[in-house]
């Protein structure tokens, strides 16, 4: 055989025992070339790492957290704070008293500039809102001191219904700061035994006017959005909004709860209004197509009632 021919066979021949050899350190590599246990170690370190996460626990002061939902809480949502929180935050003093008197304080002043009162009027009706105010904070202080410094896990089931019972009393203390100041309160009675009747028939007129006015932007906000959907003609548009004006609400008259409401929550009440009125008028005014469309807003506005009056848009029925 000659050179060229050796060469020749020498280069086919030695890929075979080269690929043989590759195999054989990519394998080596792959389950021993490390040294002894290094994968497995890997692999139980980051178990390990997993099994440490869930056992972090997720800390929540409820003491903190307390003031934070009763006072801060926006929309329908619910503020989650993590703690634990240091010694100063957990015994600071219920902002209770101080927020009440400055939801009194704000009324005093609408009264004074709608009704023109006098400084023995005005300073009445401050007496009347300090009593209630304190009422008020001792009502609140009862609910909140068990939670002060106390702190559950919420990655707990135990410490998941905890969080559950706390949600409830924090709204119960809501509902109790919408009312304070209405009736059944010192500052109610106080008001009509304070003002004259032309101060009353004034005050009458004036949180009249600020109802409808409010009730009047949500309509148009509302209808505004729904022409987005339906594609609305200006005699549709006039339609609707004459309708829903037409049927105004019980809204309650004060900031705290209409200046709060997020535009979703707004919207839904005129929806929600707008499913409980005669719908030959609304049917009327749209098309098959507008009128499938709207039926299946407006029911969801039906639906959302619970959530509606749970946010206190609406006076309550007595």
């Amino acid at each position: 055989m000659s050179r060229h021919a050796i060469r020749r066979h020498s280069a086919r021949r030695r890929p075979a025992w080269v690929g043989r050899l590759l195999v054989a350190v990519v394998t080596a590599l792959a389950f021993g070339g490390g040294p002894a246990g290094a994968v497995d170690d890997d692999v139980l370190g980051d178990q390990g790492a997993a099994q440490a996460g869930q056992r972090q626990p997720h800390l929540i002061d409820l003491g903190a957290n307390f003031d934070a939902n009763l006072f801060d809480q926006q929309g329908n949502g619910w503020v989650l704070r993590g703690g634990p929180l240091p010694d100063a935050a957990v015994r600071r003093p219920s902002p209770a008293l101080a927020r009440a008197r400055e939801l009194g304080r704000k009324r005093i002043d609408r009264m004074a500039a709608s009704c023109t009162l006098t400084e023995e009027q005005q300073r009445r009706l401050a007496l009347a809102v300090e009593s209630d105010a304190r009422r008020f904070a001792r009502e609140v202080e009862a609910v909140r001191t068990p939670y002060i410094g106390r702190q559950v896990d919420m990655n707990d089931q135990d410490g998941q219904k905890a969080w559950h019972a706390f949600q409830q009393d924090v709204a119960k203390c809501r509902d109790r700061l919408r009312n304070v100041f209405d009736e059944g309160s010192l500052f109610a009675a106080a008001t009509t035994s304070v003002l004259d009747e032309r101060q009353l028939a004034c005050l009458a007129a004036e949180n009249s006017a600020r109802r409808s006015f409010h009730w009047r932007a949500m309509v148009l906000e509302t209808v505004s959005k729904l022409d987005e959907s339906l594609g609305l003609d200006q005699r549709q548009y006039d339609a609707l909004v004459a309708e829903l004006l037409a049927h105004e609400p019980p809204l309650r008259n004060d900031p705290l709860t209409l200046g709060r409401a997020d535009s979703n929550m707004r919207r839904h009440l005129v929806l929600m209004v707008m499913a409980e009125l005669d719908t030959k008028p609304l049917r009327a005014a749209v098309s098959e197509r507008q009128w499938r469309v709207l039926s299946l807003q407006m029911n969801q506005g039906r639906a959302l009632r619970s959530a509606i009056e749970a946010q206190g848009l609406l006076e309550e029925t007595r």
